[in-house]
């Protein structure tokens, strides 16, 4: 009787559902209530705009951290080094959109605002669950296929599988992509990423 270990490994990409936009916001000003009263303009107007999405069924969820505000050393331009302080109010929004179609033209909406965005792509939980099954069975299905070819390279056969063991091999990361815009809205092009879902499983065989 023979042990075998074979390793199988499924994959598979697919098209991004969800697309959270994180709004960071950054005041700076010498003046200490200026710098907080434009934070805090702009932060409630995010947390209105990402309600206005979620009336509409474009957004399914948003979240707004608490502004907080820091001070530090500055030194003012001219022949003489004039120390001055001043005041930087941040804070961060946060909405997740359905509808991608308008991912372009918020995040141009939001940086002529005057805020800093960045993008972050994901599938349903739903999704997600119905992709991992579909993967996990055939990363199975590629181990043992692997170990049928050892033990018909050994002229055996399997006989009995012992073990199988799953590998965390990451996935969620988007790795490809296509370009779809916001119709008429002259918003440049945005990409829509796809969403690998991987799986990886050990087995151990037994093959006479």
């Amino acid at each position: 009787m023979t042990t075998i270990h074979a390793t199988g490994t499924s994959e598979t990409h697919v098209l991004a559902e969800r697309a959270t936009i994180t709004a960071l916001v950054s005041v700076t000003s010498r003046d200490r209530s200026g710098s907080i009263d434009a934070a805090t303009r702009l932060h409630n107007w995010l947390v209105q705009r990402a309600e206005q999405l979620r009336g509409s069924c474009d957004a399914t969820w948003h979240s707004a951290d608490a502004i907080s505000t820091y001070s530090y050393k500055s030194y003012a331009e001219g022949k003489l080094k004039q120390v001055v302080f001043e005041h930087r109010t941040s804070s961060r929004v946060r909405v997740k959109l359905s509808n991608l179609s308008l991912v372009s033209a918020l995040v141009t909406e939001l940086s002529e605002a005057g805020v800093t965005t960045n993008v972050d792509w994901s599938l349903t939980e739903n999704t997600r669950r119905v992709y991992e099954r579909r993967i996990r069975k055939a990363a199975v299905e590629a181990a043992r296929e692997v170990a049928d070819d050892y033990a018909e390279a050994l002229g055996q056969r399997v006989e009995r599988v012992v073990s199988i063991s799953d590998t965390p091999a990451g996935g969620g990361a988007p790795v490809a992509a296509f370009a779809r815009s916001a119709a008429g809205s002259g918003a440049p092009e945005v990409t829509v990423a796809e969403i690998t879902v991987s799986a990886t499983v050990t087995g151990v065989y037994e093959a006479v």
